[in-house]
């Protein structure tokens, strides 16, 4: 009953199921979402009772098993007729490849400096506030981020990943990052950054889909450091003018497709299509029915610059789109010492003991929120914590992730601070 009321209340009122808009039966679906993940990582092994606190059983041993999660009453069950990425399948894959353990950790480098609240809100609101769905959802996301390593992409940066396809003779990755085919600036109306992308610099042949999924992983990993609370999502701007068939690459739009459904999902907050030519209305025809609903309806269509300007402030629209910004990207490639204090072993592993300790001192609140929602030091307890956590990873930052092209030109600062410095 919770689940329907729940999306019900979002679909009266877009503005709630986000932090500080939540309702009463949106804080039971928050916190019945939290226990079964904690199930998973072995922090809780129980069922839950009927009033959302939790007491001793084996639904660990249910869980591993692919059964319904701690007894979920707040599920349609775990088989879906709409699971169009196998969900279902990768979630009892990852319970048999990796321990609660490895999916705990995971689950703590996906949140980064995000408020884990908002991480797991994104996967309620993308399955409908059905908990089982977004747990399976969050399970298959961690293990694709652990095969696709993406804390390595992070960890590595541009060097790493020059390392990488090097080592196995593969080319194609610099030419993302000189040829301007993308590139993050500004903000658009809603405050949310603006990620252009040239496409008729996209050419198939000359990288492999490979090289394409590691730098859009790296790219969307970049863009979250830009994304400002209370903003939870970015825009997308594809700019057609010059398009081509030759700059048609179906694989890679599907993959791009998936990362937005399956893996950051509720991260687009609009796509906009600006100056697509009449060619390109046949190529349309085929995407189209690739998208989920919720992503089709983010998408608008632009041809002037006015309709641009719809969407995005003529002062932070660049300039060769019609524009007062007059900032050009041009590639500053990274040194080999930019990032020299990831080799100081001695404090890395300080900070990596210190949000270890938040981590928890956090999933132990949360067990205490779990069992007395209403308690009011344990809810302010877990707010500073949520502070305590995003301090610490910052702190840590420094240390096992590699500065971006954004870091070295000034508009992203070691405090996570976003200045764009618009030139006019």
């Amino acid at each position: 009953m919770s689940t329907s009321i729940a999306l019900k209340q979002q679909q009266e009122n877009p503005n709630s199921g986000h932090v500080g808009t939540l309702t009463k039966e949106q804080l039971v679906l928050l916190r019945t979402c939290y226990t079964d993940m904690f199930v998973i990582y072995g922090i809780i092994q129980s069922d839950r009772s009927q009033n959302g606190s939790f007491k001793s059983s084996t639904t660990q041993n249910k869980v591993k098993n692919g059964y319904k999660l701690a007894g979920n009453k707040h599920s349609n069950g775990l088989k879906s007729n709409n699971d169009k990425y196998n969900e279902s399948t990768e979630f009892i894959s990852a319970i048999e490849m990796y321990s609660p353990e490895d999916l705990r950790k995971a689950f703590w480098i996906l949140t980064g400096a995000d408020d884990p609240d908002i991480l797991l809100l994104r996967f309620l609101r993308a399955r409908k506030w059905d908990v089982e769905k977004a747990v399976v959802m969050l399970i298959a996301t961690l293990k694709w981020r652990l095969q696709f390593d993406v804390e390595e992409i992070i960890k590595g940066g541009e060097l790493g990943m020059e390392k990488h396809f090097a080592e196995k003779g593969i080319k194609g990755l610099k030419v993302q990052f000189t040829s301007g085919k993308s590139f993050v600036r500004g903000t658009d109306n809603e405050g949310r950054p603006v990620t252009y992308v040239n496409v008729k610099a996209h050419k198939k042949e000359e990288q492999p889909l490979e090289v394409l999924q590691k730098y859009t992983i790296y790219t969307m990993e970049t863009v979250r450091l830009m994304v400002q609370p209370p903003v939870e999502t970015g825009c997308l701007l594809f700019n057609m003018e010059g398009f081509s068939l030759a700059n048609m690459d179906l694989q890679y739009v599907k993959f791009m497709i998936q990362c937005f459904e399956a893996y950051y999902p509720e991260s687009l907050g609009t796509l906009l299509i600006h100056k697509a030519p009449w060619v390109f209305a046949q190529v349309w025809k085929i995407i189209a029915p690739l998208l989920d609903p919720v992503v089709a309806s983010k998408i608008h269509f632009t041809k002037t610059e006015q309709d641009l300007k719809n969407f995005i402030p003529q002062e932070r629209l660049i300039e060769d789109l019609g524009g007062k910004d007059k900032w050009k990207y041009k590639y500053i490639p990274p040194t080999v010492d930019e990032n020299y204090k990831m080799n100081d072993e001695i404090t890395k592993k300080e900070l990596i003991e210190t949000r270890t300790k938040f981590e928890h001192e956090f999933e132990n609140i949360i067990k205490k929120w779990i069992e007395d929602p209403d308690n009011e030091k344990i809810i302010n307890e877990r707010k500073q914590l949520k502070v305590e956590l995003r301090k610490a990873q910052l702190d840590l930052d420094p240390y096992i992730r590699s500065k971006t092209y954004y870091h070295r030109i000034g508009i992203i600062d070691d405090e996570r601070n976003v200045k764009w410095n618009y030139i006019d």
